[in-house]
């Protein structure tokens, strides 16, 4: 029995019946969604957090970036493209430009990252999408490309695409509403899905498997569902103070600093290349402190083994910048590790979305930017 959980069931009633009456209002058009002449892309999920949103919107920037140098798959060429999130673990309020100098503690450690990986993009933060796009509209006229982290219910938006990821390991159909669950709302608003991927794929999945998950899914007719995984890359350094690569192997000890919403396919990961793990597990977005930093490198410098290495993610990489973390830190050999998605079938999922993008263009008229 998981009493606990039952307990707390009477309040993710009363929230799930809130979450249904607010999306009720924007169903019989109370409350109102705004619509572009411009593409703009939806990636979100039901949940909280855990199914892998910034490395699909990475996904996306390289997958248009190679689109925009071909001719003939689309009538309205992408040359421009933004990404705007809220910066979940910022310090600061309202709309901001990300730039390459920008620090999580002011735009959010995703919106840092992607803007260091794609000095191109545009990148901002706010906590109102509407206003964040006319924001960006006003500093950039020739943005015709949005991506939206995170806006699965940001419904003041009418995206020309909604992504919905959902963890293989723990899909929305087999959650609950918070605070029993991790839902953030009903499982029922897969279908404002117009693509449905399932995140954290085994590479070797079966055939059979996927067809179950489908099923369980049970998809509308407009939907397509797409499964995809993890591409873990070689080790980075986190600070210019290290200039050689290492290689994990078995001799390797391994200290492991994360402050995500999922751990474990990474913890995993290292498992599986390494002679043994020491995991520090945060919260979300946490903001490493001394304490946390000084437990960590207590634990490498106690390590006899002499083949031993702190790794982290890329995105807590970003919350390790903080003069003081950085003098502490920064002697020693700290490294992340970039992941990049794979999608199981790259050419179906490019060729659904090119049909609906295009469809999009049969009523939306797009500004056509050369």
């Amino acid at each position: 029995m998981h009493s606990p959980r039952l307990l707390l069931y009477p309040f993710a009633l009363l929230y799930g019946l809130a979450v249904i009456f607010r999306n009720l209002l924007f169903d019989i058009g109370l409350l109102r969604s705004k619509s572009y002449p411009l593409w703009v892309i939806s990636v979100g999920n039901l949940s909280v957090g855990g199914t892998g949103k910034s490395p699909h919107i990475e996904y996306l920037i390289r997958l248009f970036g190679r689109l925009s140098q071909r001719q003939g798959n689309l009538n309205f060429t992408p040359s421009k493209t933004a990404v705007l999130s809220r910066g979940y673990g910022r310090s600061t309020k309202g709309f901001r430009i990300v730039t390459a100098q920008s620090t999580a503690e002011e735009a959010g450690d995703e919106p840092v990252q992607i803007k260091r990986k794609f000095g191109s993009v545009h990148v901002a933060v706010d906590e109102k999408r509407t206003r964040g796009i006319a924001k960006l509209l006003e500093a950039d006229k020739d943005i015709n490309l949005f991506l939206l982290d995170d806006a699965m219910q940001h419904r003041y938006v009418k995206p020309a695409i909604n992504i919905l990821l959902t963890n293989y390991h723990k899909p929305f159909y087999n959650d609950h509403l918070l605070p029993a669950g991790t839902l953030r709302e009903p499982g029922s608003g897969y279908k404002r899905a117009d693509i449905i991927v399932v995140t954290r794929t085994p590479a070797n999945l079966p055939d059979v498997e996927k067809k179950m998950t489908i099923k369980k899914i049970a998809p509308l007719i407009n939907q397509s569902i797409f499964f995809s995984g993890y591409i873990y890359d070689n080790p980075l350094p986190v600070y210019a103070t290290i200039s050689s690569i290492p290689k994990i192997v078995k001799t390797t000890s391994v200290v492991l600093l994360t402050g995500i919403a999922n751990s474990n396919d990474f913890r995993k990961h290292l498992e599986s290349k390494s002679k043994e793990v020491f995991h520090f597990n945060f919260a979300d977005h946490h903001r490493f402190s001394m304490v946390d930093i000084m437990k960590v490198t207590d634990t490498f410098k106690n390590i006899g083994n002499p083949d031993k290495i702190i790794i982290t993610t890329e995105k807590d990489s970003t919350r390790l910048q903080q003069p003081a973390l950085v003098e502490q830190l920064g002697s020693l050999p700290v490294f992340y590790i970039p992941v990049r998605i794979s999608m199981h079938d790259e050419q179906g999922f490019e060729e659904q979305l090119l049909r609906l993008l295009n469809a999009y263009q049969l009523y939306t008229p797009l500004q056509n930017k050369p």
